[in-house]
């Protein structure tokens, strides 16, 4: 479709809609139509942008010993109208136009996209302003694994209004309109999670897909309250969401724990191995001789397993066709005399016979594998 068509098309639609509908739909029509305005055929049919990401953990400093971050994404376009507040031939015209769709299936990961696709998101729609900035929370999805939320700028403030967003969220200093904290209140008690942030793409510069309560030792319920605060750099006040989350999966299937494999006094074990059609989870633990805490279990650890003295240890998970799992997500923290590690990667293409964990340390030449740690776990 030519531009000019393209534009003529929303106008004439703005024009034979725009009386029926609720402010909310109407706002946004505006706001598609002005960025359509603004961007040529080229842009439009522009590849994606490249692959980025931002993990944050809020976990105490002493605690943490391993922090890891990956989210594959690809570019994506911002979701501008929902089509269930519109005639069914308005939506019929919209689905046709590749910017009205989710940011779930145009920018997230093969699990989020499966999640869409399934009808197992949810939209959220909630909208708030602070200070002359405007913050809105479209769709979120929870799978037991992980939960993700987009997050979308709708409107900057004045002293921002020239700058890319995820270069506020990722740019050391942070200045003000980056991201300084988000908490999660998970019903009315708050939880001491990580996040991490996922690029909309070059079509939704001002969103984000924030991922959280994936941690290792969180106790979350299958529905739930939560509260979402979302603190700003340069701003006193949080912006407040607050909304239902209920569990939605396909094909789970929970296994462990496994046995223990003991190598150069390291002990670890799968405590958890999640697997449905939208994430796979890892949960592993970590521990050293009987009786030993934390920093005896580091002393006892041989130093070509450590990275400036402390063991940053990871996993991968492999199929039974040789093919590794994207890595989406994860972290770990130490407590009491336990390593704990939670790691979600997106979902296998088919249900592998039996998956391997590979256990790995991150030093300053690169990942080493310790293949004596290596398992091999069947999926029935």
């Amino acid at each position: 479709m030519s531009q000019q068509r393209l534009e003529s098309r929303l106008a004439d639609l703005q024009e034979e809609t725009l009386p029926e509908l609720p402010e909310l739909v109407h706002l946004r029509m505006e706001e598609t139509y002005r960025i359509i305005s603004g961007k040529d055929e080229a842009s439009l049919e522009a590849a994606s942008e490249p692959q980025e990401t931002l993990r944050r953990k809020r976990i105490p400093r002493w605690l943490s010993r391993v922090m890891i971050s990956a989210a594959a994404v690809a570019g994506g376009l911002v979701l501008l109208i929902s089509l269930g507040f519109i005639s069914p031939a308005m939506a019929e015209t919209l689905k046709q136009l590749p910017f009205m769709s989710s940011v779930f299936q145009l920018a997230g990961d093969a699990g989020l996209r499966k999640a869409n696709e399934a009808g197992l998101t949810t939209n959220v729609e909630q909208t708030v302003t602070l200070d002359g900035m405007t913050l809105r929370v479209s769709e979120q999805m929870y799978d037991g694994s992980r939960f993700s939320v987009v997050l979308t700028r709708v409107q900057a403030k004045e002293d921002q209004k020239k700058e890319d967003w995820w270069d506020l969220l990722t740019r050391r200093g942070q200045p003000a309109g980056g991201i300084n904290n988000i908490e999660f209140i998970v019903n009315g008690v708050k939880v001491n999670t990580g996040y991490g942030f996922a690029r909309g793409g070059r079509g939704a510069p001002d969103s984000i897909i924030v991922t959280a309560l994936d941690g290792a030792n969180l106790q979350i319920p299958d529905q739930f309250d939560l509260t979402m605060l979302v603190l700003i750099d340069g701003m006193d006040e949080k912006f407040r969401f607050e909304f239902p989350v209920s569990k939605n999966t396909l094909g789970d299937l929970v296994l462990g724990p496994g046995e223990t494999k003991v190598h150069d006094h390291i002990h670890l074990r799968y405590t958890r191995l999640e697997l449905s059609q939208t994430s796979t989870r890892l949960l592993t633990e970590v521990k050293g001789e009987p009786g030993a805490d934390l920093k005896a279990i580091e002393e006892a650890i041989p130093d070509k397993y450590k990275n400036m003295g402390i063991l940053m240890i990871g996993f991968e998970l492999w199929d039974d066709q040789g093919k590794k799992a994207v890595l989406v997500s994860g972290g770990g923290s130490g407590e009491g005399d336990t390593f704990s590690h939670s790691m979600v990667f997106e979902p296998f293409e088919h249900r592998p016979k039996y998956v391997i964990i590979k256990s790995y340390v991150t030093l300053k030449g690169g990942d080493k594998y310790i293949p004596e740690l290596e398992m091999t776990v069947p999926i029935p």
